[in-house]
């Protein structure tokens, strides 16, 4: 799954392991430039995960640093 969002692509990357899913995401800015942030939250289900790593990345393109 990917989404657009004010001109960047957000891809977010979820890994099972074990009994939980790890949130990592991709941002490809406007200009393409590519940034892969991983290990950003662990969780119970992909879909939560899926869900934080989206959250996450918007903030990222909003200018709010984590």
């Amino acid at each position: 799954m990917e989404m657009h969002y004010h001109g960047a692509i957000i891809r977010p990357i979820i890994i099972k392991t074990d009994r939980t899913f790890t949130s990592s995401v991709l941002i490809c800015d406007p200009h393409g430039d590519r940034q892969l942030y991983e290990g950003i939250g662990r969780f119970a289900s992909d879909e939560a995960a899926a869900l934080f790593a989206v959250n996450w990345a918007i903030a990222q393109v909003d200018g709010k640093r984590h």
